[in-house]
Parts: structure tokens; C-alpha cells; sequence
């Protein structure tokens, strides 16, 4: 009885592993693609559980996991309290229970480390292609006075994913050796290269800030890495002078004329409203397109039809008020220490990963809601969930 037991669940073992792989490698590829195997994933993962479950691993992780659950509850609590309990319900399962659920049977079934690598592997390869894709896509276009180009994504979205990824293609480049460090080159150089054809302020700003962090944490030369950065900085100033399409795009960083900025202050403004008439739950969870549309826009709004705040932290405190503001920060807080900490006392890399990849992702938050985006959001909790599982592998 024991032995049949065992062969069924290696057998479900091996199908959740291809499920996660192909998840792993479509997700940055097609949203749809990477649902249908996200959906089969998590079926593997609950059939496994149902025949064993002894051997996962919730102590090691149970304040990460506390985190998680107290700012699901604290969302959750935010949907039953708004205008539309049934339609916010329903967004709270699709962008928090299903977009981090990946994190549990990534990190909880007890693989190899040389099949998490593998993981990694496919998943750094679909990564690889969306970048490319972004390259294909504006080849043909570079002579454009703007460059705003997104590959199979969006320009915002795929900012996004660059700011998470360069920091940690630079960080390989640091780490691997030999013939490996060739490849985590290439992908620095096209990843670069993409998050420049992007346009992405926000995303650009973000990974100038992250890269020099996460290489002067890593560095036990401080002062070689230091210089290093130095001179990076300068290449790619240059590069900005020389390029129009860069210089001109970067100048508009700070010019509040400009109607994309102009847009996002009124829309900040309006959120801040919603928050402070509704507190302590904020307008409900889901009804920010719904209350700003109808109620909060200001009268000096140009974008009449905007869905969301074009920031993390302001959106989450209009919709979920003080409350899940502060499970929001807590989950920071939390995931912050427990990498930082992980790093110093056991110098693994993945620890100093899933922190450049969160907080390049936080930083470009400050200009758009990436956070809840279904492509994102499931890329970040995959990565955290591939960390998790190196970390605990052996």
C-alpha cells in the first residue's frame, strides 16, 4: 500500500513539474498560455498534497506566509465593504489568491535543486524571449523621435519586468563563471537594450536605483564595485546625450506640463480624496475605476477613462484604506528582512534575487500599479516562490 502511494506521488511530482515548467516559460510569453498552466499546476499541487502532505515545509516560512495571509485578509475585508461585494470578492481571488499561489507548490514540494535550476533555467529563457521580442519589435523603428515599444507586452508592463530582471542578470554576471558569465552578459546587454526601447521612466529610475544597491550588498570590494558603477553610469549618460529618443524622453521626467505627468498628480490627488473619506477599508476593494470615473476625477482630468492610480501605495490606500495599507507595508517589511537577513548569514544569492526583483518592482510602482497586473505580479511570485525553493533545497 505504502509503495503504490509513493508511485502515485511521484507520478503526480513529475506531471506538476512539467505543468510548472511550461507555466514558467509561457507566463512572460502569452497571459493566456500561462493560465491554462498555472490552472494545472495548482489541480498537481492539490492532488499531491492530498495524497502526502507530511513533508511540506510551512515552519521554516511561516512568517512570510503570516504576511501573506494578513494582507489577504485585509484586502478580503476591503471587497466585503465595498459598493460591489460580489465583483470585488471575485478580484481579490484573480489578483492576490490566484496570482500568489504559485509561490506555495514552487516552494513547498520538496524538488531537487537541479530541477528548481531547471525551472529557473526555462523561466530565465522565457524572460529572454519577451526582452528579445521588445528588440524585434523596434529594430525596424529606431529612427522614431519616441521610443515606446513593448515586444509581446506592453512598454509599461515589460518596464516592469526589465526593472526586476536587469539587477539580477547583473547579479549572474557577477556570480557565474567561465561560459556562464558569457550568457548572464548577453542577457545584461539585451535586457538593457529592451528596457531603453521601452520608454519606461518609471522602470528606468527604478533599475538606476536598484542595480547600485544590490551590487554594493553583494561586493565584498566595495570600493572596485563602487568605481565600476561610476563609470556604468557615465557609459550610459552618454549614451542618453547622444540618443534623442532617450534624451528627449528622460527631460520629460520632471516636467509637470507634460500631460502624462500632469495626469498621474490629479489622479494621486483623487486617490487621496478616496482615502480620506473612507479610512479605514478605503472605497472598497475593486471600485477605484468605478468611484474615480464618477465621483473623484478632477475637472482638470484630460484621461477621462483611467482604471487605476499609476501607483502601488496611493491605489492600495484608496482602495483598502489605512488597513490594507498597512498589511501592505507589513508584507514589505517582512520580505525586506527576511532576504536581507538570509543573505548576510548565508550568502546565497537567491535571497539578494527575489530583493532586487521586488524592489525594482516597488520602485517602478511608484509611477504605475504594477503590483496586482495579472503578468507581473505572477512573474514576481514565481521568482519569490524559485528563491524559496533554492534556498531550501540541497
Amino acid at each position: 500500500m505504502e509503495n503504490n502511494l509513493d508511485s502515485k506521488v511521484k507520478k503526480i511530482e513529475k506531471f506538476l513539474f512539467y505543468f510548472l515548467g511550461a507555466f514558467a516559460f509561457t507566463l512572460p510569453l502569452s497571459k493566456a498560455a500561462g493560465n491554462i498552466f498555472l490552472a494545472l499546476s495548482l489541480i498537481a499541487f492539490i492532488f499531491r498534497i492530498f495524497y502526502k502532505r507530511t513533508d511540506l515545509d510551512f515552519k521554516n516560512y511561516k512568517k512570510i506566509f503570516g504576511a501573506i495571509l494578513f494582507l489577504w485578509c485585509a484586502i478580503f475585508i476591503s471587497a466585503l465593504t465595498s459598493s460591489d461585494v460580489a465583483y470585488g470578492v471575485k478580484k481579490f481571488f484573480e489578483r492576490y489568491v490566484l496570482h500568489m499561489s504559485i509561490i506555495f507548490p514552487v516552494a513547498l514540494i520538496p524538488f531537487e535543486r537541479k530541477k528548481i535550476l531547471r525551472l529557473a533555467e526555462i523561466f530565465f529563457a522565457g524572460i529572454f524571449l519577451s526582452n528579445l521580442s521588445v528588440i524585434i519589435q523596434a529594430l525596424p523603428r529606431l529612427s522614431e523621435p519616441v521610443w515606446r515599444f513593448g515586444g509581446i507586452s506592453s512598454p509599461m508592463i515589460q518596464g516592469s519586468i526589465l526593472a526586476m530582471f536587469v539587477p539580477i542578470y547583473i547579479l549572474f554576471f557577477l556570480h557565474l563563471k567561465n561560459r556562464k558569465k558569457f550568457f548572464a552578459l548577453i542577457s545584461v546587454l539585451i535586457g538593457i537594450f529592451a528596457l531603453l526601447l521601452t520608454g519606461t521612466r518609471g522602470a528606468w529610475l527604478a533599475t538606476a536605483i536598484v542595480v547600485p544597491i544590490v551590487i554594493l550588498i553583494y561586493a565584498e570590494k566595495k570600493l572596485k564595485y563602487f568605481c565600476a558603477i561610476l563609470i556604468s553610469l557615465s557609459i550610459v549618460g552618454g549614451i542618453f546625450l547622444l540618443t534623442p529618443a532617450l534624451s528627449n524622453r528622460a527631460a520629460t521626467i520632471t516636467d509637470l506640463n507634460m500631460q502624462a505627468n500632469s495626469e498621474r498628480l490629479l489622479m494621486w490627488q483623487s486617490a487621496w480624496k478616496m482615502f480620506t473619506d473612507h479610512p479605514i477599508f478605503g472605497i472598497g476593494y475593486g471600485q477605484y475605476t468605478n468611484a474615480y470615473q464618477n465621483k473623484y476625477i478632477s475637472p482638470q482630468a484630460k484621461e477621462r477613462d483611467l482604471n487605476h492610480a499609476h501607483n502601488n501605495f496611493i491605489h492600495i490606500l484608496a482602495e483598502d484604506g489605512a488597513v490594507g495599507f498597512f498589511a501592505f507595508i507589513m508584507l514589505i517589511f517582512c520580505l525586506t528582512k527576511f532576504c536581507l537577513l538570509g543573505f548576510v548569514r548565508e550568502k546565497n544569492l537567491a535571497y539578494l534575487i527575489f530583493f532586487s526583483a521586488f524592489w525594482g518592482l516597488l520602485l517602478h510602482g511608484f509611477t504605475e500599479f504594477n503590483f496586482e497586473t495579472s503578468m507581473t505580479g505572477k512573474i514576481l511570485w514565481l521568482t519569490f516562490g524559485l528563491c524559496l525553493a533554492f534556498c531550501r533545497s540541497r
